[in-house]
C-alpha cells in the first residue's frame, strides 16, 4: 500500500535544488567573515598562553603545547582554504554575471588580435561559459565541504590527543619518564591514526580483494572489523565518511586521499613551525658566526626588564632592571617557575636536615656571584611582580667598588645538582643552568670620586 505522506524522491529533489541557491550566498558570507577570524586567532592564543606561561602545570603545559600548534596550523591551513574558496566563488559570480550579459560568449568574428590559426586552437580547446560556471561551482562546494570534514577531523583528533598524553603525562610524571611516556604514547597514535587504516587497505583492499579464500575466512573477517573498530575511535566516521567517499568517489580517488593525509601533516608542521618562530629569535640557519650557543653567553635582552620582548615572556630567567647600572645596588629577580622548579625544590626540601620553610628551599635553588664574588641570598625577600606575571625571589646585588665599564652578574640555577648523570625527570634537559648577565656600571663621576677616595 502506498504511503501518501512519505515524500517522494521527486519533491525531495526540488526542496534540494531550492536549498542549493541558497548555500551560494551563505558561503560567501562564511568565508569572508571566518578569514578574518582564522588569521587572527593564532595570535591571540599565543599572547594568552603568554601571559600564564609561567604559571602553568604539567598537565596544562601539555594540553596548551598541543592545543597551540593543532590550533595555529589548523587556522593557518583553513584560512589559506577559504581564501582559494572566496576567490572561486567570487569567480563564479562573475561568470555569472557575464553569462547574463553576454549570453552567446565568445564572438569569434570579433577577435582582430588573434590570427586564424590561433582563433581556431582556441575555439576548440577552451571552454564556454556554462562549463566553466558548473567546474568553478563544483570546485568551490567540495572545497567548502572539505572544509568542514578537516574542521571535524582536526577536533576530534586534538580532543583525542590532548586527554591521552594528557594521562600519559601524569603517568610519566610518576615514574620520572616524562618525555619518554609522552614519545612512546605519541608512536602509538599515529599507528592508530596512520597506521591501522593504511593497514585496513593493505589486508583488505589488496591482499582479500585477490585472495577468495581469505574473504569467506571468519577469522580473518574478524580481524579486519576489530582493525577498523580500533581506526574508528579516532576518526568520527559517521560525520565525515560521507563526506569523505563522496569526494572521493566522485574525483581521483588515490590523490584525493594523498592530499587529505598531506593536508594533516602540512597543517602540523606549519603550527609547529609557527610556534617555534614566535618563542626563538630566528629560524635561519645564516648565523653562522654567532650561533644560538654563543649568544646564550652574552647579552640577551630577556635579561633585562625595560628591554624584554613578546618572546622573552616565555623564558623564566633572571633579570635585572636595566643594562645601564649608575647605583649602589643592582635590582635581581630570580623568577619561579613551577613546572620547571617544582621538582627540584622537593628533592631540596627533602635532603634538609630540619624542616624548612619553602622559601629557604626557594633560595637554595639559586646562587649569585659577581666579579667571583659569591653573594648570599638570605636578604633576599620573597616577591611577586605583577608587571612580569611572576612569582620569584628578589634582592639588591652590591656594586661598591666595582670599577666602571662592563660587569658580569653570575646567575645559576640547581647550582648543586644531586646527580648530574641521572636528573629527577627526564624532562630536565640540563640539571644545573648557568645565566651570565653583563651589565654597564656607569656611576655619577661625583659618586665615582668619592668612592675612589674612600
Amino acid at each position: 500500500m502506498h504511503d501518501e505522506t512519505a515524500p517522494d524522491k521527486t519533491t525531495r529533489s526540488s526542496a534540494l535544488e531550492r536549498l542549493r541557491d541558497r548555500t551560494d550566498e551563505l558561503e560567501l558570507i562564511i568565508s569572508s567573515l571566518t578569514i578574518f577570524a582564522l588569521f587572527s586567532i593564532p595570535g591571540w592564543l599565543f599572547n594568552s598562553l603568554a601571559d600564564v606561561y609561567t604559571h602553568v602545570s604539567l598537565g596544562l603545559a601539555i594540553a596548551s603545547n598541543v592545543t597551540t600548534v593543532l590550533l595555529t596550523g589548523f587556522c593557518y591551513g583553513l584560512g589559506a582554504c577559504f581564501v582559494v574558496h572566496l576567490m572561486a566563488r567570487a569567480y563564479w559570480v562573475g561568470l555569472i554575471g557575464l553569462r547574463s550579459a553576454f549570453p552567446d560568449g565568445i564572438n569569434w568574428r570579433r577577435t582582430p588580435t588573434l590570427g586564424p590559426i590561433t582563433r581556431e586552437h582556441y575555439r576548440n580547446s577552451l571552454p564556454d561559459l556554462d562549463s566553466m560556471i558548473q567546474t568553478t561551482d563544483r570546485l568551490a562546494s567540495s572545497l567548502f565541504a572539505v572544509i568542514s570534514m578537516l574542521t571535524l577531523s582536526m577536533l576530534w583528533f586534538g580532543t583525542i590527543l590532548v586527554v591521552t598524553l594528557e594521562v600519559a603525562g601524569m603517568v610519566g610524571a610518576r615514574v620520572g619518564l616524562t618525555n619518554t611516556v609522552l614519545s612512546i604514547t605519541m608512536l602509538v597514535l599515529v599507528f592508530v591514526l596512520f597506521g591501522l587504516p593504511v593497514l585496513t587497505w593493505l589486508l583488505d583492499a589488496v591482499l582479500a580483494a585477490r585472495v577468495s579464500r581469505l574473504r569467506a575466512s571468519h577469522a580473518f573477517r574478524g580481524f579486519i572489523r576489530a582493525l577498523r573498530l580500533i581506526a574508528g575511535i579516532a576518526y568520527p566516521k559517521r560525520l565525515v565518511l560521507p563526506v569523505q567517499l563522496t569526494l572521493q568517489s566522485n574525483t581521483r580517488p588515490f590523490a584525493f586521499f594523498a592530499t587529505l593525509v598531506l593536508a594533516v601533516v602540512v597543517i602540523t608542521f606549519v603550527g609547529n613551525y609557527r610556534v617555534v618562530g614566535w618563542r626563538e629569535f630566528t629560524l635561519s640557519r645564516d648565523f653562522t658566526y654567532l650561533p644560538d650557543a654563543v649568544v646564550r653567553g652574552g647579552f640577551r635582552s630577556a635579561y633585562y626588564e625595560d628591554m624584554a620582548s613578546s618572546k622573552d615572556r616565555f623564558r623564566a630567567w633572571p633579570r635585572i632592571s636595566s643594562f645601564m647600572q649608575a647605583g649602589s645596588f643592582v635590582r635581581l629577580f630570580l623568577p619561579y617557575q613551577p613546572l620547571r622548579d617544582n621538582l627540584v625544590l622537593d628533592q631540596l626540601c627533602a635532603e634538609a636536615e630540619a624542616n624548612p620553610e619553602p622559601v629557604d628551599c626557594l633560595r637554595r635553588l639559586w646562587s649569585v656571584s659577581l666579579s667571583g664574588r659569591d653573594l648570599p641570598l638570605d636578604p633576599f625577600v620573597v616577591a611577586e611582580r605583577g608587571d612580569l606575571r611572576m612569582r620569584g625571589l628578589l634582592g639588591l646585588v652590591p656594586t661598591a667598588g666595582l670599577e666602571p665599564g662592563m660587569h658580569e652578574l653570575t646567575v645559576v640555577w640547581n647550582p648543586n645538582p644531586k646527580d648530574a648523570s641521572a636528573p629527577v625527570d627526564d624532562r630536565y634537559q640540563e640539571v644545573s643552568n648557568v645565566y651570565t648577565i653583563p651589565f654597564a656600571f656607569a656611576p655619577d663621576y661625583e659618586l665615582s670620586l668619592e668612592t675612589r677616595a674612600q
